[in-house]
């Protein structure tokens, strides 16, 4: 298990995450929702020890995060952040293979990295500088390097995902979401903070929804996205399930 409890996290004066406790399990998928500045990036980093929290504490396997050392807690954890700056033309199978291990064999090393770039679907860009690729290959490059570092070291673990369907298109945002329930099935958990509702709904088992830092609302999908919680949230009166007027997609409705 790996669990936040009772985190608060004050900067500038303010209080950015004010109590907040959330629960990740194997085999789960656990995403957070809530506006802009609810504080969902910010608990994720604490959750990932890229932040200490003023209070609360994070524990992986009983074992409070402080407690772990940096090599051991990097084979079962793997974080993806919103953005990723890459000061130096690397090649993009060069980005993903940060994720092996040093002590790993080279040959097998390669082919995990193959690998990976094939399941976010960039292979054909394996020789290309990272520097020429958009927005949302960028994003597939990093999310390729966060599943070598847990292949590597077994296949499971927890992926900290922040964002990662952003700046993607329809296709890639679907199979990244298909890559996050696949880990979760195979043993693995995933957190990944959400902006899509709809995507948050079709992939989760439990959604957390926080509001200027503190989580007002945990459950399955259909417990917790209701009219009720988009008021709550975003101040915005909705009908959860109606129909718009209009042309419109579900992403449900794709055909693969």
């Amino acid at each position: 298990m790996y669990a936040a409890r009772n985190i608060r996290v004050k900067a500038g004066g303010k209080l950015i995450v004010d109590d907040a406790s959330i629960a990740l399990a194997p085999g789960k998928v656990v995403a957070i929702v809530g506006p802009n500045g609810a504080g969902k990036s910010t608990l994720l980093k604490v959750l990932a020890g890229e932040r200490r929290p003023n209070e609360g504490v994070v524990t992986l396997d009983d074992v409070a995060l402080r407690q772990w050392d940096a090599y051991a807690l990097a084979k079962r954890r793997a974080v993806l952040p919103q953005s990723v700056t890459v000061a130096f033309p690397f090649l993009a199978e060069e980005i993903v293979a940060l994720g092996v291990p040093q002590y790993y064999p080279r040959g097998e090393g390669q082919e995990l990295t193959a690998r990976a770039l094939a399941e976010v679907d960039m292979s054909f860009a394996a020789a290309q500088t990272y520097d020429t690729l958009s927005g949302g290959e960028r994003q597939r490059v990093q999310l390729a390097r966060v599943l070598v570092q847990l292949w590597a070291n077994g296949g499971k673990g927890y992926l900290l995902l922040d964002e990662p369907t952003a700046s993607l298109d329809l296709p890639h945002q679907l199979a990244t979401l298909r890559i996050a329930r696949e880990h979760a099935n195979a043993g693995g958990g995933v957190l990944a903070v959400l902006h899509d509702l709809n995507l948050a709904v079709m992939v989760a088992d439990e959604i957390v929804a926080l509001k200027d830092g503190r989580v007002i609302a945990t459950g399955a999908p259909a417990d917790v996205v209701t009219d009720g919680l988009i008021r709550a949230l975003y101040d915005v009166e909705a009908r959860v399930c109606g129909v718009p007027e209009g042309p419109f997609l579900l992403p449900q409705t794709i055909i693969r």
